[in-house]
């Protein structure tokens, strides 16, 4: 299950670093849209490790990403959904609350990923060493 998961990430991103490269006047809506695809994954991956396989760090994770999400809605509506006028501050503060914290947790959740990996059964000298 952790070489699907970072599989899938991996595939996830290198997408978004190609799309990037031969389209790159779309930086910030590929990247967007990026995030919320790397976030659907790692949720709900992170999800069915947490329920059948009660991995602890997943469990972790699952109850913090809903602390976040909560926290995103509060600052859409808060902010009427950003259909109006957003003063200086919360427009920033929402904002580095979206970018860090994603990039945060989906940073946290591929390194976790890759540390469960190198420390099962098989011990690689390095990620290329990784039987597929």
């Amino acid at each position: 299950m952790l070489k699907i998961d970072i599989i899938g990430q991996l595939l996830v991103i290198a997408s978004m670093l190609l799309y990037i490269v031969f389209t790159p006047s779309s930086v910030y809506t590929s990247s967007l849209l990026t995030l919320f695809i790397l976030g659907f994954w790692q949720f709900f991956n992170g999800l069915i490790e947490a329920v059948f396989y009660r991995n602890k760090t997943r469990q972790k994770y699952i109850f913090i990403a809903i602390f976040y999400i909560v926290g995103l809605v509060t600052l859409t509506s808060v902010n009427n959904f950003y259909t109006a006028e957003v003063s200086g501050f919360m427009e920033v503060f929402s904002i580095f609350y979206f970018i860090v914290g994603a990039l945060g947790f989906a940073g946290w959740y591929f390194y976790q990923t890759y540390k469960e990996l190198e420390n099962s059964n098989h011990h690689p000298r390095s990620f290329w060493d990784y039987e597929f």
